[in-house]
């Protein structure tokens, strides 16, 4: 939940040399915004990822949401500080963010990104970006050590204005690709890490 959420950037008239400042002003869109994604977790106790397809939506700078479409239905809505977690079949679950400060943290990041908040991004992570207008990559490092002890780091690959992928690096070798927009397409059933990894670039 809390990574996907990058994936609601929106396509952009962005078409100068990559520059951090630049593209956050162009990733910025208002509210709401709703974009599909497909996601595989790649764990190294398993020989296949596992893979969820869905949608994700921005419902404002406090407000996000995540639904999980196949193989199985979730949905998970921040609202400020309140979260709601319904799976079918069972009771919604609720929960604070004050019991997951880094989740709190990155959420808070990612809402500044969306809102193109550059300033309030940096002071949650240390930012790179590479390649071209034509290919480019925006790496997000955490800054804080107990969020960073969770996530190693996260980069988001894209085409001139059109984000295609998040992959987020955790420890023990444990990685999440997720495509967004047009390059959500459906994986073939023997879909592997390469297969993810060349979609994003």
């Amino acid at each position: 939940m809390r990574l996907a959420l990058l994936t609601l950037l929106p396509a952009a008239g962005w078409c100068a040399a990559p520059d951090i400042d630049a593209l956050l002003k162009q990733l910025a869109r208002p509210a709401p915004a709703t974009t599909p994604f497909v996601e595989a977790h790649f764990l190294h106790l398993l020989t296949r990822p596992l893979v969820v397809a869905g949608k994700l939506e921005y419902l404002g700078p406090d407000a996000l949401a995540r639904t999980v479409e196949s193989p199985y239905h979730e949905r998970t809505e921040v609202r400020g500080e309140a979260v709601t977690l319904e799976r079918e079949g069972s009771k919604p679950q609720h929960f604070s963010l004050q019991h997951a400060p880094e989740m709190k943290s990155l959420l808070g990041s990612f809402a500044a990104l969306l809102s193109g908040d550059a300033a309030g991004l940096r002071r949650e992570f240390d930012l790179d970006i590479s390649g071209d207008e034509a290919s480019w990559t925006l790496q997000l490092t955490p800054r804080d050590a107990h969020v960073r002890s969770r996530i190693l780091s996260i980069v988001v690959a894209g085409r001139r204005d059109e984000p295609r992928c998040i992959t987020t690096q955790q420890p023990h070798d444990t990685t999440t690709v997720m495509l967004v927009s047009q390059a959500a397409e459906k994986p073939p059933p023997m879909a592997d890490r390469a297969w993810f990894d060349q979609q994003c670039k």
